[in-house]
């Protein structure tokens, strides 16, 4: 049986026995949503700078050591939170997590250091700005949240990205690291009271204490992204979704699932399977703590734009008259058996574990989970599609030729 042991408020660990890999992370609990905004960006670039120089590491020891463990090393930010991973097998665990422990509370703020990665950042934005796809991702979060925290890039912007200085990430990085606003997680055969020991100087006695965002409100809006280089468009709706707390996030997860989660789904077997209107169709769920966003998305050509927005819409609101039970079979032991791999893998399942105890406040329990998503019925489905796709709830996004942009505005 798998084991899960809390020794200190803010370090879990997760036996699972006779693996012989190993996966550890430290999960931050402020990300670029609570950047103030005369800072914005200042997680995302902090992030960066732990993994250049930590501890008495030197640049390349630290590359080589990142090599030598498999180079399953990695560093994240998101809106909600900061993180640094790590995958490799057992025997290097010590090294593991002497490497998280000193990338968390020792990274690098010599000025040629945070200048080398202001540059790199700054790269990473271009490439944001010339891709449609981030593009028309980050438009989306605005048509449907406006102003929010949440609807901001976490990269931040060029202006805020050259203004941080070394003084403004080593304060940003204090707040960063406190009791209360760290979680640790281990995943592999190993022994928790070893694991918290190797772990000690790390601020994990305190019970986790999550940072407040301002309310949530969902705005209708739409917000079109010029892009002339090509004669693709680049489309996202979204409609309301409940936070990623809320007892209806199964339900939603099924009703994604059916919707456009696979090669079975309504969205994929219209558009791509019956009328080859577009290779890449798709929905998803952003769920933050305050709310959440039901995403559709899809690339196509701008010509035939009009008739996939139509049948899009034909789609989503067909859904909760007529979703059946074969459908909902189908999605449920696809899910079912994603997560008994996913259990599986000390991997996902240490990013598993930290989802659950951070949304949701309890150890990641495959029968509990697996028992939630098998209660959602029929019924349930088609009065939430019903309910969540309405022309009034919906915001838009797209990116493309000005001939289809006129189209949305």
């Amino acid at each position: 049986m798998n084991e899960g042991e809390a020794p200190l408020p803010g370090l879990f660990v997760r036996r699972l026995p006779d693996r012989r890999t190993v996966s550890a992370g430290v999960w931050l609990l402020r990300g670029a949503a609570h950047d103030p905004v005369e800072l914005a960006g200042a997680t995302h670039l902090v992030e960066h700078l732990t993994l250049r120089r930590c501890g008495k590491r030197e640049r390349r020891e630290l590359a080589r050591l990142v090599d030598r463990l498999g180079g399953g090393v990695d560093a994240w930010t998101g809106a909600e939170g900061m993180g640094i991973t790590v995958q490799t097998t057992a025997d290097a665990l010590d090294e593991v997590l002497e490497l998280l422990t000193d990338a968390v509370l020792e990274p690098t703020f010599e000025p040629e250091d945070v200048d080398l990665e202001r540059r790199v950042t700054l790269a990473e934005l271009d490439l944001t700005h010339s891709d449609p796809e981030d593009r028309v991702e980050e438009a989306i979060l605005r048509a449907a949240w406006g102003e929010h925290p949440l609807a901001r890039p976490i990269i931040g912007d060029a202006a805020s990205i050259e203004r941080l200085t070394p003084g403004d990430l080593r304060q940003h990085h204090d707040r960063l690291i406190r009791p209360g606003g760290l979680l640790a997680v281990v995943v592999g055969d190993v022994e928790p009271a070893g694991v918290a020991s190797r772990l000690g100087r790390l601020p994990l006695g305190a019970p986790l204490r999550r940072p407040r965002l301002p309310r949530l409100g969902f705005t209708p809006g739409s917000v079109a992204e010029p892009w002339p280089a090509g004669d693709q468009a680049y489309a996202r709706l979204a409609f309301p979704a409940p936070g990623i707390s809320s007892e209806e996030v199964p339900a939603f997860l099924v009703l994604n699932r059916i919707l456009g989660g696979g090669a079975s789904s309504r969205l994929f077997q219209r558009l791509r399977e019956e009328e080859g209107l577009t290779y890449d169709v798709f929905s998803g769920l952003v769920l933050r703590r305050p709310g959440g966003l039901v995403e559709i998305g899809w690339t196509c050509g701008g010509e035939v734009f009009a008739q996939v927005h139509t049948i899009v819409l034909e789609e989503l609101y067909r859904v909760g008259r007529d979703l059946g039970p074969e459908e909902l079979a189908v999605a449920l032991e696809a899910m079912t058996r994603g997560l008994v791999m996913d259990a599986e893998d000390p991997a996902a399942r240490c990013a598993m574990e930290a989802s659950e105890l951070l949304d949701r406040d309890r150890p990641f329990e495959l029968g509990a989970v697996v028992e939630e998503l098998e209660a959602v019925d029929v019924e349930t489905l088609r009065e939430l599609a019903a309910r969540t796709f309405r022309p009034e709830n919906m915001a838009q996004a797209v990116c493309g030729p000005e001939a289809v942009l006129e189209r949305v505005a």
